[in-house]
């Protein structure tokens, strides 16, 4: 039997909070096998809340640990079953470290999870000497953890498409909390019976607390939220309104490149040609960021072509107005303003913002966007790419959603 100071010693290396080391054994000249059990000698009855001490019966079962050194370890724990005394119920005790069912420590998952998305499965599972899949279990079971949980403090709810996936998938449907800055579900599908589904399974109590929800300009998300959120405020996209501007600029830029092309005269010809060429970014850029030969660009789209350059000066004076610290109702005179003056230009965009006006005026009053949800987008596209892709939904959702619980 190994002496106290020896188990005292092995108790601070393996570092599990309540939990002491009665006994070891090398099973293998790497593996050994560390039996322990909880110092604490009382448990709480989840049925009635009453504490008691006395122990049912002794359960020992074998999990895996994360290594010692150049150990693999096998920790064999003793979840006591404790009978109350108060409601005479059965019950097992809890172990902080390790959850009920499973046979790996929460640590091993954790390390497990990080190691599967910095490389694979494969890798993760040699390193750790599993099986690929013991490894896509283990994967599953943290993800329908992670599931279980409802958003309960969700306020702020981001909905887009994500980038489509191979194998001919359509668009599926993001779920951003906004205040976080993390996905809460993937959805194979955007539409709206798709999503609907799922924000039913959230429950009255979390579909209530929420205040806004920023959307692209989609008709179909802004009657799913009319529907189902009763005290949640719209929130269109100010970037997805400036993105529609800039189609409709560069659609011009075109057709006036494809007129160039047919001017008779040589000379007036190649320098319009000129002028057009290598334009496009210029004219989507914003004005600050800039440098100088982009500003030089500019100066000569506005003498080579007017309405070209017009129509730059009134994508930028839209912009302004989003960058403005104006209240809703200023904001609301200002497009209007706007939108008399680039009728003749922007006839798609100005409709658009007829239309969602009372959506758009939302986002002055807490400057929501869905910048962050753009971002995850990027992210997401390389995580893909470091995983080989991934035509499975299920497995690219797992992705995803591990990869923010678990490396963000």
């Amino acid at each position: 039997m190994p002496s106290n100071p020896l188990l005292h010693f092995i108790t601070k290396v393996i570092n599990l909070e309540d939990i002491k080391v009665i006994n070891y054994d090398f099973i293998t000249d790497d593996e050994i096998v560390i039996e322990v059990e909880n110092k604490l000698k009382v448990g709480q009855c989840p049925h009635c809340g009453h504490i008691t001490d006395k122990i049912h019966q002794n359960h020992w079962y074998t999990v895996r640990d994360i290594p010692l050194s150049d150990y693999q370890v096998l920790l064999k724990v003793n979840r006591r079953q404790l009978r109350c005394t108060k409601c005479r119920q059965v019950f097992s005790e809890s172990l902080d470290f390790i959850k009920t069912r499973r046979t790996y420590t929460k640590r091993l998952g954790m390390k497990v999870i990080k190691e599967v998305l910095e490389t694979n499965v494969e890798s993760a599972a040699i390193r750790n000497r599993m099986t690929a899949s013991e490894v896509e279990t283990l994967l599953k079971e943290q993800e329908a953890d992670l599931l279980k949980e409802k958003p309960l403090q969700l306020k702020k709810l981001g909905i887009d498409e994500i980038t489509q996936l191979k194998g001919g998938k359509n668009y599926a449907a993001v779920l951003v909390d906004l205040e976080t800055r993390k996905p809460i579900m993937l959805l194979e599908k955007r539409n709206k019976a798709v999503i609907a589904e799922y924000l039913s399974s959230l429950g009255s109590e979390v579909l209530n607390q929420i205040e806004e929800v920023s959307i692209d300009l989609w008709i179909p998300y802004k009657s799913l939220i009319q529907e189902m959120l009763p005290n949640a405020q719209v929130v269109a996209d100010r970037f997805h309104v400036m993105k529609q501007i800039n189609q409709e600029l560069d659609e011009r830029r075109k057709q006036e490149k494809r007129a160039a092309v047919k001017i008779k005269n040589r000379q007036e010809r190649e320098d319009k040609l000129a002028g057009l060429t290598h334009s496009k970014y210029p004219l989507l850029k914003k004005k600050e960021s800039l440098n100088d030969q982009e500003k030089a660009k500019i100066n000569s789209l506005q003498k080579l072509a007017p309405e070209l350059g017009e129509m730059y000066r009134n994508k930028e004076a839209i912009r302004d107005i989003f960058e403005s610290h104006i209240t809703s109702d200023e904001a609301l005179y200002k497009f209007l303003e706007w939108t008399q003056t680039a009728y003749k230009f922007f006839p798609k965009s100005c409709r658009t913002i007829s239309r969602w006006i009372d959506e758009i005026l939302a986002y002055f009053d807490h400057r929501t966007t869905q910048g962050i949800v753009e971002g995850i987008n990027q992210k997401i596209k390389l995580i893909k790419r470091r995983a080989y892709g991934l035509t499975n939904f299920n497995n690219f959702r797992r992705r995803i959603l591990l990869n923010w619980y678990f490396c963000c």
